[in-house]
C-alpha cells in the first residue's frame, strides 16, 4: 500500500445538532471545526478516496482528513452538507439501511429521538458526490447476534443502500464500533474497508477492517482542536485511551455480591 506509511486522521461525527447527548455537536461548533481545518490548509476527503490513496490509485496532497458521519441523521443534509460543499470537501455517511426515514430508536429511553434521512435525500446527496457507507440494517450490536443474523445485517445493508444511492457501497461501520475477527472477515467479503471507534490515528499498522477514528465530541473546545490540528494531541490521545481502558475494565467487573445480614442473637 503506497500511502500506508503516513498516518491519517479519520474524524467521526454523529448528529450536527444542539443537544446534551455525546452524539450531538452543534452546527456552530461544527462550522468552527471546519474553519480551523481550513485555516491550517487541511481539507476533507471520503473513505473511498482514502482507500484509493492507500492503494496508490489516487494522488492526494498532504493535509487531508477523512470525514465520517454515523447514523445518517437528517441534520447532516440541513447543517453539514452545504458547509462541506462550499469548500468542495468530501465525506462518508454511514446509514443503518433498515432505518432510512425513521428515527434513532436504538438510543436508550429518555433521550430525544432524532430524524434520519429519507431515501430521497440520500439519493440526492449521493448524486451530489456524498459517499454513503453501510451501518448494518437495524443498528444492532453485531457481536451479540447469531452468525447468520450478523451476516444478513452486513450483506443486506449493502444491497439496500446500493438500490437507494444508485452506486456502489464499499465501506462499513459496525454499530457501536463493535466487531471481532470473525465479523471483520465477513465484512471483508462485501466491503473494501470498515471503521471502528478506537480513538487513534490510522497508522501504517492499522487493520483496514477496523480503522480507528477520532471522536470529534472531545474537540468541541476550539483551543484544544487547534492544538490537535497543529499536531500536538498525542498526549491527549494517550490520556483518553487509558481512561477508555479503565472504564471498560470497571464495567466488565461483576458487582460485589451482598452478604446476608446476620441477626443478633
Amino acid at each position: 500500500m503506497i500511502g500506508a506509511g503516513r498516518p491519517a486522521d479519520i474524524l467521526m461525527y454523529h448528529s450536527i445538532s444542539v443537544g446534551e447527548a455525546p452524539i450531538c455537536i452543534s452546527p456552530r461548533i461544527f462550522r468552527n471545526q471546519m474553519a480551523i481545518l481550513a485555516d491550517y490548509g487541511r481539507y476533507a476527503i471520503s473513505l473511498r478516496e482514502y482507500i484509493a490513496w492507500l492503494r496508490g490509485e489516487q494522488h492526494l496532497r498532504d493535509g487531508f482528513v477523512v470525514l465520517t458521519f454515523d447514523d445518517g441523521y437528517e441534520d447532516f443534509a440541513v447543517e453539514a452538507y452545504d458547509e462541506l460543499a462550499a469548500r468542495s470537501w468530501k465525506c462518508t455517511v454511514f446509514v443503518p439501511a433498515g432505518k432510512i426515514g425513521s428515527v434513532n430508536d436504538w438510543e436508550r429511553s429518555g433521550r430525544r429521538r432524532l430524524q434520519l434521512m429519507n431515501a430521497r435525500t440520500i439519493a440526492r446527496l449521493a448524486r451530489a458526490g456524498v459517499e454513503f457507507g453501510a451501518h448494518g440494517m437495524t443498528h444492532r450490536d453485531l457481536t451479540a447476534l447469531p452468525a447468520a443474523a450478523a451476516r444478513d445485517e452486513i450483506a443486506r445493508a449493502r444491497k439496500v443502500l446500493e438500490g437507494t444511492t444508485g452506486g456502489s457501497v464499499t465501506s462499513f461501520a459496525p454499530p457501536y464500533g463493535r466487531s471481532d475477527r470473525h465479523l471483520r472477515r465477513e465484512i471483508s467479503n462485501y466491503y473494501l474497508c470498515s471503521v471502528g471507534t478506537r480513538l487513534a490515528r490510522a497508522g501504517p499498522n492499522a487493520d483496514i477492517f477496523d480503522l480507528p477514528r477520532i471522536e470529534m465530541w472531545y474537540f468541541r473546545d476550539p483551543t484544544r482542536w487547534r492544538h490537535f490540528v497543529e499536531g500536538g494531541a498525542s498526549l491527549y490521545f494517550a490520556m483518553h485511551q487509558v481512561l477508555r481502558r479503565t472504564r471498560k475494565l470497571l464495567l466488565s467487573r461483576p458487582a460485589p455480591s451482598k452478604q446476608p445480614s446476620r441477626e443478633k442473637p
